[in-house]
């Protein structure tokens, strides 16, 4: 009896095995979804971390353009809560031969080491290992040269202008594989790196510090860790600041000691051309009485014409050495000027977080797709849920009489539930299994590859995740097992004879359109009958409706967000920003080195247009959130044309905002990062860790980035003093990034350059991310089409399977085959369509709910939903209900007739 049993189970896998097959996949897709998306967040964190520590990840970094003395290096070393400081040098220099710009670091040993991927460490002063992606440019042994702005040898810092490469290494400060950071030299921007010893330096002088904390709970990227961390920052800033401006003093006050012994020197030195100069007009005077005493005399008249020449070159001596003096002093004068005009050094602490842009980026990568774990999954699991529910219990309704046979035959009641216990564990071992392993393996690695594209990562480590799969198993066996175990149960509680007699059918009753006679009676006899198999498989006709409602919203979210998340690039540059360029130079420069810097600027090839402004990279933390956002504050010289290079639109009504008189205009993410309001007040942080209050007069649309602009007006209220003007803002006629790049590195190529912001260079950040997100969105919505197809695979397919007996009465009446099929079909395209239109509203508040979560910190998505959004979804599920009904249409050709009649007797 045991034997039979076993086979009679293995004929129902057989029979039904495309039922089985359906369960399997539907189970599948929700594990895949569910693993791949919920622990490629935290192995993402895990990766970074495990990279993060073995280069020894400095937490923070204090850099000084003026390096620190001994008695800063004592102070930083003392800071509180600072366990260990290590000092070092860095200089930028450009590649000669592909005029990359290079950022050269001095070698760690104790933070933010360099790990050899190939050869070794520097040791000498003309050896110098390389960042690893630069290994398919040089090698081992190679001589690499170097130049400056202006494409001379002689390097400033540097003690040479060529280096022997012996390496290739890693590094955790370094987490992108370009757009490394800001420089004075090249375009702006930092290439790659490099690694040299301390003797490769000219100036010895550290001017960066890595420094790690005591007192930071748990690991890089909780919460708790990156509060701790700023609140470190944070705490330290108000010292280091005050620190700076004492330096800065004593810096002046050595400036001032240097020119006053200067200005001793040339008074020295014009009291010694003072008394030349009597010594010539007293020779003059000796030569006219001599000129008078000669006349007559040969011999004298020649020796005068001697003196009067030796006279007339010592006076041109002297009026040379007259006009070098008078040039001297008007140098000194504005060497005076400058050191008394002397600000703007800053001691910089920055948390990982914010020096280091890799680590942002990765960090805020994870946490997206967490976004996403949190929502997908669950309606993926919840059309699972539900199909496979109505599966296992109708095929337990399916097989009572099988049950009544087994109990009348002597079987346990036990034994009737083996068939529904081996079905229903198999399917849920069997989806799960296949949808852990490439949830496991496939999807973290591709959502992975896609963010990872732009960083210089190590490889992702993917360790089964045994407790989601072991959720993703429970929940796949209370779809399968359970719904099925019930009814089987129920269904035992009666007598085997009951059990073999088929449960009659449910008396019939009007459908609602019934009760409309007007509209009853137009209607076909086919459309008759359609409207009361729909209402009388109400079931049926909920479950298909929310299948295909969750696959439609799915697919719509989908869609939507692909056309979202391209929009933010294109309204951002087409509607917004209309610059190429800001050119920053030094306010602190000479007088003539900045008119130089703004004429060059304003000649330029290819310029359109141009505009003087304030520019200043600062930092904000919106009420909230952990970590500062990266802000770029703005100060016009003049409003009326300000348009032309940034449009400030208002985000409600998109109309031109003009700035305010007491208080500045901040962005739209910024607004809704902090819950910003006309009228509240946003606190910025400078270089120097100056906080300042701003009161917020306005809210701009921005949808990449975060701005404050604010007026002159309003800049001197707040800062308490006038603007000095430090940029040039341009708008190029070539917007090509190889033009821009031309720019920018004829711009750094001046005296008072500081460095060159490219508007690409958002560009460049956001559209990494995008393509990341472009990336998942493609796994979704191919996931997302699947389910459909299953589902509506499995929901006909349980449809045909129940009404065999009905299907095979139409044909024995002549209905033909196509009328048959369509009989069927009707039903299947009109819940389709329902659920299609339902899905509609899901998708548009799906959608809405992801696109307000989903992009990073600095963009903002574009909530508006396409009509093709809507229209290739739609085209999608009606294309794979197309499908179904022709692989349906072979299932309902091989039904036997004969048997189908009889089966109730």
């Amino acid at each position: 009896m045991r034997r039979t049993l076993r086979k009679n189970i293995l004929r129902e896998f057989k029979t039904s095995f495309p039922r089985f097959i359906s369960l399997a996949i539907l189970l599948a897709l929700g594990a895949f979804v569910l693993i791949g998306l919920k622990i490629t967040g935290s192995d993402m964190r895990a990766t970074g971390r495990q990279y993060f520590d073995q280069h020894h990840m400095a937490d923070a970094q204090v850099t000084s353009v003026v390096g620190f003395n001994q008695a800063d290096r004592q102070y930083l070393g003392q800071m509180k809560h600072v366990k260990q400081a290590e000092f070092s040098r860095y200089q930028d220099a450009l590649t000669a031969d592909t005029s990359k710009t290079i950022r050269l670091n001095q070698a760690t040993t104790k933070l933010s080491v360099y790990r050899v991927v190939q050869g070794r460490l520097p040791k000498r002063a003309t050896e110098i290992a390389l960042s690893k992606y630069e290994k398919g440019r040089y090698h081992v042994g190679q001589t690499l040269h170097l130049v400056n702005n202006d494409g001379q040898k002689r390097i400033a810092g540097l003690k040479y202008n060529h280096y022997k490469i012996v390496g290739f290494v890693t590094s955790s400060d370094y987490l992108q594989k370009d757009n490394l950071g800001v420089s004075n030299a090249g375009k702006g921007q930092i290439d790659t790196f490099g690694v040299l010893t301390k003797a490769g330096f000219s100036r010895q002088a550290p001017n960066v510090a890595k420094i790690s904390y005591d007192n930071l709970p748990q690991a890089s990227y909780d919460s708790q860790f990156e509060k701790q961390l700023n609140k470190n920052v944070d705490q330290a800033a108000p010292g280091l600041a005050a620190r700076a401006d004492r330096r800065q003093r004593q810096l002046k006050q050595e400036k001032q000691a240097e020119v006053k012994q200067a200005q001793q020197k040339l008074t020295q030195q014009d009291q010694a051309l003072q008394q030349q100069k009597d010594q010539l007009a007293q020779a003059k005077q000796q030569l006219a009485s001599s000129s008078q005493v000669a006349s007559g005399n040969a011999q004298a008249q020649a020796g005068l014409v001697a003196q009067q020449a030796q006279w007339q070159e010592k006076s041109a001596q002297l009026q040379t050495a007259t006009k070098k003096l008078t040039q001297a002093k008007q140098q000194l004068a504005s060497q005076a000027k400058q050191v008394q005009q002397m600000s703007g050094l800053t001691y910089q602490l920055q948390a990982r977080n914010d020096y280091n842009q890799g680590y942002n980026q990765f960090g805020e990568a994870a946490a997206r797709i967490d976004v996403l774990s949190n929502t997908f999954p669950l309606i993926f699991f919840a059309v699972a849920i539900l199909v496979t529910l109505t599966t296992m219990s109708r095929m337990a309704e399916e097989k009572r009489t099988d049950i009544g046979a087994l109990r009348a035959l002597g079987y346990t009641k036990f034994d009737a539930l083996k068939l529904f216990l081996a079905y229903g564990t198999s399917a849920a071992v069997l989806g799960t299994a296949v949808g852990s392993y490439f949830g496991t393996w496939l999807l973290p690695k591709k959502i992975y590859a896609a963010y990872a594209a732009n960083l210089a990562v190590p490889t992702l480590q993917t360790p089964p995740s045994w407790r989601w799969i072991g959720l993703s198993l429970l929940c796949a066996l209370l779809c399968t097992v359970v719904p099925a175990v019930y009814v089987v149960w129920h269904a035992l509680q009666e007598q085997p004879a009951a059990l073999l007699v088929e449960k009659p059918p449910r008396a019939g009753s009007k459908v609602l359109l019934e009760k409309l006679p007007w509209l009853w009676r137009r209607l076909s006899f086919n459309q008759k009958v359609t409207f009361r198999n729909l209402f009388r498989y109400k079931s049926r006709m909920f479950m298909t409706i929310i299948g295909i409602f969750g696959c439609t919203a799915l697919l719509i979210t989908g869609f939507g967000m692909r056309d979202s998340i391209n929009g933010i690039i294109e309204n951002q540059y087409q509607k917004i920003t209309h610059y190429d360029v800001v050119g920053i130079y030094d306010p602190n420069a000479s007088a003539n080195q900045q008119q130089a810097y703004r004429k060059k600027a304003a000649t330029l090839a290819g310029v359109k247009q141009h505009a003087s402004v304030y520019f200043e990279s600062t930092t904000a933390r919106p009420k909230g959130l952990v970590n500062n956002q990266q802000v770029s504050l703005i100060v016009p010289q003049h409003e009326r044309g300000f348009s032309d290079f940034i449009s400030l639109l208002d985000q409600d009504t998109q109309r031109q905002l003009k700035l305010p008189a007491n208080g500045a205009v901040i962005t739209s993410k910024l607004a809704k990062l902090g819950h910003y309001q006309v009228g509240d007040r946003i606190n910025v942080t400078d270089s120097s860790g100056r906080t300042k209050s701003l009161k917020i007069g306005g809210i701009a649309l921005m949808y990449a980035g975060h701005d404050i602009v604010l007026s002159s007006r309003y800049y001197r209220q707040v800062f308490g003093k006038q603007v000095k003007y430090n940029a040039q803002i341009l708008n190029l006629k070539d917007r090509s990034a190889h033009n821009i790049d031309r720019v920018s590195r004829t711009l750094n190529s001046q005296a008072a350059a500081v460095t060159a912001v490219q508007s690409n260079q958002a560009k460049t950040a956001i559209n990494t991310v995008l393509d990341g997100l472009n990336n998942i969105v493609f796994i979704i919505v191919l996931a997302s089409s699947a389910l459909s197809f299953v589902v509506l695979f499995t929901l006909t397919n349980i449809n045909v399977s129940e009404r065999t007996r009905e299907l095979a009465t139409l044909r024995v009446l002549g209905f033909y085959q196509r009328e048959t099929v369509l009989y069927i079909y009707r039903e299947t395209a009109i819940l389709t369509v329902l659920g299609v239109l339902v899905g509609f509203g899901g998708g548009y508040y799906l959608h809405h709910f992801i696109m307000e979560t989903l992009p990073p910190n600095n963009a903002m998505a574009e909530m508006t939903l396409h009509l093709s959004n809507f229209g290739l979804s739609t085209a999608l599920t009606l294309l794979f209900s197309v499908i179904v009904m022709v692989i349906m249409i072979r299932k309902i050709r091989q039904i036997d007739m004969l048997g189908a009649l009889n089966s109730a007797d």
